[in-house]
């Protein structure tokens, strides 16, 4: 009897419902931290700024004394204590961005705006200045003990300039998901050999690695699979070893195809085979469940299309759970450039290139599973929902082309 495929949202939600565990931590550098996920929230342990400064070079003086020529008291560089130092009426200081704002100064007024100034005196221009212009409060960014950092959110270049500004140099982290990349197919050789006639070189291995890593996660290249049962249910014996396994082809309906009968008789359980999508159909997910963590096994279809976009669509989702991580990929509607026709229930992924905010269609979506050159060309991906069959206006897009 055919088993009626699993609609892309069932899969989506029962693949997120599987994992139920927490994933490891460790304590790492933070100059280290680039992409990986924060186990725990981070306070901030001082105000930001952590003290009064001026927010440009120029001169520090009073409200009232704006409009009439002061004596240069004092010079006040970055760095530099200013205990002990006031301003009095009269008077101001020449300051550098950066330094701390002596007491008794209301204002800095850069030394653009200056009516005049020399190594003796300066004088401001008799205009309405606001009480505290140009000038950095303590705290105003941040509050001592104001959450900085949520668990669960990916460090980013920003994050680690906003820790390194507490002073903290060792974050705690979730543990990378140590993967297994495999490819299928007896037609299939590695990268650095000849590929002969009846052979293809191995395109989908690289490019599975290349975008998991991108997420921070810990990737194995095993190799190739053999076209035949023995093989394969020898190689998963030791995919235990990972928290999850991702294999390229063999997950179709030919005679070749035994990626599922070795499964079960490893033990696996299979969640589900086949989703109601356009490309990537035949996409599996199995889990082997005898060890203390579930290690999952994504199949993945043959075609280096339908392999990449069932990736991003319904395997880093899970992955990015499973991983420790709080959120996912954002899927943004923007404007579509020409209209799309559609045929069938299914969900219907597009490749496609945004360009000032505009999503244009690759090829007019005339191209194969097969047309690699439609990943390289492209840097979105439109979602259009089972029963749609014409779009005219707009489209949701999942943004590819991730740079960490």
């Amino acid at each position: 009897m055919k088993i009626p495929l699993m609609e892309y949202d069932q899969a989506l939600a029962l693949s997120l419902e599987l994992i139920k565990h927490t994933p490891a931590v460790e304590e790492i550098a933070l100059e280290d931290a680039m992409g990986r996920i924060l186990s725990q929230s981070v306070v901030a342990r001082e105000p930001l700024p952590k003290a009064t400064n001026s927010a440009m070079d120029g001169f520090a003086l009073r409200l009232e004394d704006v409009g009439r020529p002061l004596e240069i008291v004092q010079t006040i560089y970055a760095g530099q204590n200013v205990k002990g130092i006031q301003i009095p009426t009269g008077a101001c200081a020449k300051i550098m961005t950066g330094a701390l704002v002596p007491k008794g100064a209301e204002i800095v007024v850069p030394f653009e705006e200056m009516d005049f100034f020399n190594h003796k005196q300066a004088q401001a221009p008799a205009k309405t200045f606001k009480q505290g212009a140009n000038i950095r409060f303590m705290g105003e960014d941040i509050h001592q003990d104001e959450l900085i950092a949520h668990m669960g959110t990916r460090i980013h270049a920003g994050t680690i300039a906003l820790l390194a500004s507490q002073g903290i140099a060792r974050v705690q982290v979730f543990k990378q998901l140590k993967i297994a990349i495999f490819s299928s197919g007896d037609e299939v050789v590695a990268l650095g050999t000849q590929a002969q006639e009846h052979q293809i070189y191995d395109s989908n291995a690289p490019m599975l690695a290349s975008l998991l890593k991108s997420y921070g996660h810990h990737i194995v290249h095993i190799g190739r699979l053999g076209d035949n049962l023995e093989s394969q249910c020898q190689a998963m014996q030791t995919w235990g070893d990972y928290d999850v396994v991702v294999s390229s082809a063999g997950v179709s309906v030919g005679d070749r195809d035994y990626f599922k009968d070795a499964l079960l008789q490893q033990g696996a359980i299979i969640h589900y085979h086949g989703v109601n999508l356009k490309p990537g159909k035949p996409i599996m997910l199995a889990s082997f469940t005898s060890s203390v963590r579930p290690t999952f096994v994504f199949g993945m279809p043959g075609n280096p299309v339908s392999c990449m976009l069932t990736c991003l669509t319904l395997v880093l989702p899970m992955l990015e759970k499973l991983a420790g991580a709080c959120g996912q990929d954002e899927i943004l509607r923007v404007p579509l450039s020409e209209p799309l026709f559609f045929k069938g229930q299914r969900l219907h992924l597009v490749l496609g290139h945004v360009k000032q905010g505009v999503f244009t269609p690759y090829r007019h979506n005339r191209y194969g599973s097969g047309a690699i050159d439609a990943l390289g060309a492209c840097n979105a991906l439109a979602l259009i929902k089972p029963g749609v069959l014409e779009v005219k206006e707009s489209v949701e897009v999942l943004f590819y082309q991730r740079f960490l």
